[in-house]
Parts: structure tokens; sequence; C-alpha cells
């Protein structure tokens, strides 16, 4: 019996030290883990003012080029390509050789030429004699008239043909015609090659645009030609540029409907000095018109959207957070505006909002 009363309280001691620590493991294992403070000072936010309420319109459209700046070349003579100097986007300088043509009507005019300088020469002689026998009055006056107008029409037919050799660019040494590049710019347009067989009757060669000015088309929906008025500011956005943004002012609106496409198209003149705005480019034009009064403004990324419901987070002078349910008074493209709610001179998180947005709404429940 002794030995059975010593065994028990030793199992028992045993038995709670075990229980006791499994359940400082337990505890261990169920604490909760400390959250992370958050900066309050660090906040991003935006300091709201009242500013007029504005709205925008999106207008598609395309860069085009400027047709007073766009020279499109015909050739006037039939021929062969045989050199070209110049490859689609190449800019050139007025005067500037673009291709040589081979060409039997420049053997044509060069064989005409010789010929009448030939009796423009004997035309000279026959002037002289009859000047001379005039004076010695052993010739008559009429002939000598007759010998100075041979003179004259063939010295007229030989001008005649050196006119049309230079505004062919005649090479007589290489036997060629010169194409020469009317004005300078960017060849936007090609149609020959070396090997080219052209006529006087083909379309364009080649166009060369100045694209330092370019002219972007956009369509103006019935909806909203009220609104859209001739002198607006527009910013010009492309896929192309995400990240850049281009100004420009509506210089022009039809007044008359594209019969097939149902829209007017207003004309904007933009500058293009860094030669971004490629003819072709799709673009989207943001114009703003102006609403009635006043409101406070906020950057539309401020926005929160939660159960429904549009909320602002604001920053309070103690640096503390709060959730504010918003109703929009106007929504524009990069800002929204409010009448109430919100005044003027609070501010407002912009940056992780969302983020801070739910951990306030956490920690309030």
């Amino acid at each position: 019996m002794l030995k059975l009363t010593y065994f028990i309280p030793v199992a028992l001691v045993a038995a709670v030290t075990i229980s006791s620590c499994y359940k400082d493991q337990e505890k261990e294992q169920t604490a909760p883990t400390e959250k992370k403070a958050i900066n309050l000072t660090k906040v991003t936010t935006y300091t709201t003012v009242m500013e007029p309420v504005t709205q925008s319109i999106r207008l598609n459209g395309q860069i085009e080029y400027n047709p007073n700046q766009v020279v499109r070349y015909a050739s006037l003579v039939n021929g062969l390509i045989t050199k070209t100097n110049f490859s689609l986007g190449d800019k050139v300088s007025k005067g500037q050789v673009l291709a040589e043509i081979r060409s039997s009507e420049l053997t044509e005019l060069t064989s005409q030429k010789r010929t009448l300088e030939s009796r423009l020469t004997v035309a000279k002689r026959t002037q002289a004699l009859a000047e001379s026998m005039f004076k010695d009055r052993i010739g008559s006056e009429k002939e000598l008239i007759e010998a100075q107008s041979e003179v004259d029409v063939i010295g007229a037919e030989i001008d005649k043909i050196q006119e049309n050799l230079m505004l062919y660019n005649a090479s007589s040494e290489k036997g060629v015609f010169q194409i020469k590049a009317p004005v300078s710019g960017y060849v936007v347009e090609s149609n020959i090659s070396t090997g080219t067989q052209i006529s006087g009757s083909d379309s364009d060669l080649f166009t060369i645009s100045d694209l330092s000015d370019v002219w972007i088309t956009t369509n103006v929906y019935a909806v909203d030609l009220p609104f859209v008025k001739k002198g607006m500011k527009a910013v010009i956005k492309s896929k192309a540029y995400p990240d850049e943004t281009f100004e420009g002012v509506i210089s022009e609106i039809s007044q008359v409907f594209d019969p097939q496409e149902r829209v007017l198209k207003a004309r904007i003149r933009m500058p293009n000095k860094d030669l971004k705005l490629k003819p072709g480019l799709a673009i989207e034009a943001v114009v703003r018109k102006d609403a009635s009064g006043e409101a406070v403004g906020v950057p539309v990324k401020a926005l929160i959207f939660y159960n429904n419901e549009n909320y602002l987070l604001i920053q309070k002078p103690d640096l503390s957070l709060e959730p504010r349910k918003v109703i929009i008074h106007v929504k524009d493209n990069d800002r929204v505006f409010f009448k109430e709610g919100i005044v003027a001179g609070e501010k407002v998180v912009t940056d992780n909002q969302l983020l801070l947005f739910s951990e306030v709404i956490e920690s309030g429940k």
C-alpha cells in the first residue's frame, strides 16, 4: 500500500505538467499575428478646391496630311527608270535628284535641237549676206527681212526645245532625264523603282509632304454637335504613345453631314515638331465643355466603389482616415465633381486608397 500511495501523486504531477505544456503550446500557435501599423503621415492626398464643372467629349479620328503641304509628282515623258536615289520615308531637299529616266523623247529632242542649230548657222550666214547686199543696194529690203525672220523663227524653236529640256531636267552627259524633288519634305508614297516603265499618262510616281504640320480629322456625332465649337482646345491621345498627350485647337467644323458615316467632320491643325504624329494613325481627341456653376473637384482615381455605392477616403486633421459615402454630381474623363458631401480644403487619399479603405472598414467592425 505504501508503494501505491507514493506512485499516484507522481503520475498526477506528470499528467498536469504535460497538459500545461500542451496548452501553452496551443496558445502560442493560436496567438494572433501583430499587424504592422500604417504610417499615416506618408499617405498621398489631394486637397480639394472649388472649380468650374467640366465634362469631356471623346471624338475619334485619324491623322492626315496637310493638303497644302503635299506635292504629287507625275512624269511628263515616257521612258524607263534606270536609277532611283531615295526610299520611302526619306527626307529630301528641293532640287535633289531622286531618279533618272532613259527616254527616246530625249534623243528626239536632242536631235531636233542639233538640226535647228545647223539651220540657224546657215540662216545667220544668209542674213549677213542679205544685209551686205542691201547696203550695197544689190539686194532688196524684202530679202533682208525674210533672212532676219528665218533667224528669229529658228532661234525661237531652239529656245522652246531648250526650255523643254530644262523642264524635264535633261542631262546631256548621261543621256537621261533627271527627276528632281520639287519641294523639301519626306517621301510619303512611292510607285517607282529601278526598271519601272513609265508614261506621261501614269498616276503619281511619288508624293512628298512636309510633315511639320498635320491635320487631324475627327467625327462629331449629332448628340455632341451642340457642345463642339470652333476654337475649342483638344487633347490628342493615341495608343502609339500611351503616356503622352498633344494639344491642339479645332480650326474648322464641316457644315454638311458625311452621307456614309452620318457625322460632321471637325478639323484640328497640329504642329508636328517631333514628327510623332504619323498620317493614318488613329487618335482620340478629348474636348471639354463647361457645365454650369462650380463644385468640389477630385481626381477620378480617388473614387472608391464599395457595396454599389461611391466613397472617398478622407484624411482628417489628426491624420486619421474616414471613409465617406458621396453622391456624384458630374463625372468627367479624369475629374469627378460633388455638390455636397465634401467641402473645399479637405484632403482626399489618391494613392493605395483601396487597400487603406479596406483596412479602415475592417478595423471599424
